[in-house]
């Protein structure tokens, strides 16, 4: 059966691909973007066989990608040990950062994926064109509009169709959830008009062991799109995207999301034609507004409040960009891009009735980034190829309100540079990052080693937050000061990696080792300029700093058939992470994990059942994230598609079929919930959608 799979991603995933892939496979896809001249696709159908709450959610059954979990969504990406914003996202080409300080919404959160086509990943730096930084990879959700079909009506004449229209639900069992969708085009010639849309709504998910942690959420998405492709191939189109979340919860944070509200704008021109020195040419202009409220009052009730002050922050990611791309010959690549991100966040605290603006918490927060980069594909022999990409960007930061004071009425009201310690004034960064990739072909496979440098400017979290707390025991641990001064980070990672078979298995297998200089990590110290023991007292706050880290681990995958219709596939990870400086292990780091499933395909039905496990995690650090060691676990799932006819896909399945109580080492501490230490996956939960389209 072609997979009933309501979203087809497509993945990149270190340029590695399968030989003689079909390209007549509906469901989830490796395939590379446009502007690269990769040769091959992978098809892979087993990637949504559940229904995911975000483009986290999703992504999570890649194997190397990992989740975490502060609540029931807003699922945070893990790649190779790293995450949020050491991973660049796009959403429609326009680059998307956050709104939280506390990454309550990295920016897959803001993908509701039931109306997007595809997603590209790449793992690593094995591009420098997808923006500054990014040293665990790139994401990019797009949705992909073409004019409407000519079909032969009832008199053997071509007409075009005169619209497309998708309709579905979904559903889940556990906490209630629900999405409906909805997706139509009209068109006329070669232009087109689409609009999308879904709403979800869930409550409270239940743990194996009957805990209903604050996990409930309301999200909403529509978009437009309007475009034409002109008769010689060239394609232009104009989108608006509208996200809205309400009533969040997270079991795993001080705070719950009120309302984050995103507009995104975007135009995109690509044309395959000859353009001055170009042989094709992609021009993208984009710009995504958030504005984003939380607090521990409205959604939160009194008691899960406990003796908590009333507390409320208002907060904005504002980011405007473009890039041009340009081909030059068939095999070199140039381009340049630009962004500009504006954050601000207003720290306040009800104290004996009085609302206080304590700080400016992200104070005006201004980051520019202006890039330059260059690919080019050398083609050895007629089975190697040498690939190459260097990228140089100037970057500036600066806190346009570090100095400004909140008022004067209280003494918690502080400015950020007096939290600092430091005048935060205006920085430059001159970063260069690229890499170099060998692939030869051979009869069954192929074989890549790749080099890479990435250079990363910390984010506006790292470089300036300031957020204070009351100067009483533990609540004073709650105190989050970025660093000023802190330098760049450089990472340098060596890959090697091996497509083919072995014993009549197709495997998939890579190995890395990350050398990285001042990897920016956070730790726990006192106020006091004089207090260098870093002890991690109960008034220590958390700060930030620069160290000599290593991050290194593998990925294997392998799939084997039994039959035309009958396979089994192990996917396997491993990462391992220690702060070189201090000789620690990194936090937020997933111990061996991966998944075996088994799957029976025929034409209009499959079957399946997989088994998701974890080691035990022993290697932590417990100052900040992680919660302590984590034991193993193995979960089960049941999953079965049915497609009568090309126009109905039924999907249904079990996940967490024997109800066990378990969660991943990256989740986070449960800030609610006295009996449970972390925030916990959920239990049993019974899934299904369907999908009509006219």
């Amino acid at each position: 059966m072609k997979k009933n799979i309501l979203l087809s991603v497509s993945l990149l995933v270190s340029y590695i691909t399968y030989a003689n892939a079909d390209e007549s496979l509906t469901g989830i896809k490796i395939i590379s973007p446009d502007v690269l001249n990769t040769n091959s696709i992978e098809a892979i159908e087993d990637l949504k066989t559940s229904n995911p709450v975000d483009g986290g959610d999703l992504l999570k059954n890649i194997n190397g990608v990992n989740t975490i979990r502060r609540g029931g969504h807003g699922l945070d990406i893990s790649i190779r040990g790293l995450s949020d914003q050491r991973l660049n996202t796009f959403m429609d080409g326009a680059m998307v950062y956050g709104s939280c300080s506390s990454k309550m919404d990295p920016a897959t959160t803001y993908v509701n994926i039931e109306n997007y086509d595809s997603v590209t990943l790449i793992k690593g730096t094995q591009s420098v064109m997808f923006g500054a930084g990014g040293p665990g990879g790139a994401l990019n959700f797009e949705r992909v509009t073409e004019p409407l079909p000519y079909i032969t009506n009832n008199k053997d004449q071509k007409e075009q169709k005169p619209y497309k229209l998708k309709i579905g639900q979904t559903f889940d069992s556990n906490s209630e959830a629900a999405t409906t969708i909805g997706d139509i085009t009209f068109g006329s010639g070669n232009t087109y008009f689409r609009i999308n849309g879904s709403y979800s709504d869930a409550n409270r998910y239940e743990t194996g062991t009957g805990i209903k942690p604050a996990t409930a959420y309301r999200t909403s998405d529509y978009a437009f799109i309007l475009g034409q492709r002109t008769s010689s191939g060239s394609k232009v189109e104009i989108i608006y995207d509208n996200n809205k979340q309400e009533n969040v919860e997270y079991a795993g944070l001080l705070m719950d999301i009120v309302y984050s509200y995103t507009d995104i704008y975007s135009f995109k021109y690509r044309t395959p034609n000859p353009v001055g020195p170009f042989s094709s040419l992609n021009f993208e202009l984009f710009q995504s507004d958030m504005d984003h409220f939380m607090d521990n009052y409205t959604v939160r009730s009194a008691n899960e409040r406990g003796s908590e002050m009333k507390m409320k922050t208002p907060a904005a990611s504002d980011t405007y960009g473009g890039r041009l791309i340009g081909t030059i010959g068939k095999n070199m690549r140039v381009g340049i891009d630009y962004e500009e991100n504006t954050r601000d966040a207003e720290q306040n605290m009800m104290i004996s009735g009085t609302n206080y603006h304590l700080t400016y918490l992200w104070p005006g927060v201004e980051i520019e980034k202006f890039g330059i980069f260059m690919e080019k594909d050398n083609k050895l022999n007629t089975n190697t190829i040498l690939t190459y990409g260097l990228r140089l960007d100037q970057i500036e930061t600066h806190a346009t309100r570090a100095a400004d004071d909140p008022g004067s009425d209280h003494a918690l009201q502080v400015s950020a540079n007096s939290l600092y310690g430091v005048t935060a004034g205006k920085r430059d960064f001159n970063n260069l990052s690229g890499f170099l990739r060998y692939k030869k072909d051979f009869q069954d496979g192929n074989y890549y080693l790749s080099f890479s440098r990435n250079q990363r400017t910390p984010d506006a979290t790292e470089l300036y937050s300031a957020k204070t707390s009351m100067a009483m025991a533990g609540k004073y641990r709650r105190r989050n000061i970025g660093n000023p001064n802190l330098k760049e980070e450089t990472h340098n990672t060596i890959e090697f990696g091996y497509v083919g078979k072995l014993f009549d298995t197709n495997l998939n297998a890579s190995i890395y080792h990350n050398d990285i200089n001042d990897f920016v990590t956070s730790y726990r110290a006192s106020m006091s300029a004089t207090d260098t023991t870093f002890d991690n007292d109960a008034t220590d706050a958390q700060k930030y700093k620069n160290v000599d880290a290593t991050i290194w681990g593998y990925e294997l995958t392998l799939m084997k058939s039994f039959s035309p219709n009958l396979s089994t596939t192990l996917n396997l990870n491993y990462t391992n992470g220690t702060d070189d400086t201090t000789n620690i292990a990194l936090p937020q780091i997933m111990p061996l994990s991966g998944d075996m499933s088994v799957d029976y395909v025929t034409v209009t039905t499959n079957f399946g059942i997989r088994a998701r496990f974890a080691d035990t995690q022993d290697n932590v650090d417990t100052r900040i994230y992680d919660v302590g060691k984590t034991g193993g676990y193995v979960v089960y799932d049941l999953y079965a598609g049915f497609e009568p006819t090309p126009n109905y896909k039924l999907t249904l399945g079990v996940n967490n079929l024997t109800d066990k109580r378990y969660a991943t080492h990256l989740n986070i501490t449960n800030a609610i919930d006295s009996d449970a230490d972390r925030v916990d996956e959920p239990g049993r939960s019974f899934w299904g959608s369907l999908i009509v389209d006219f």
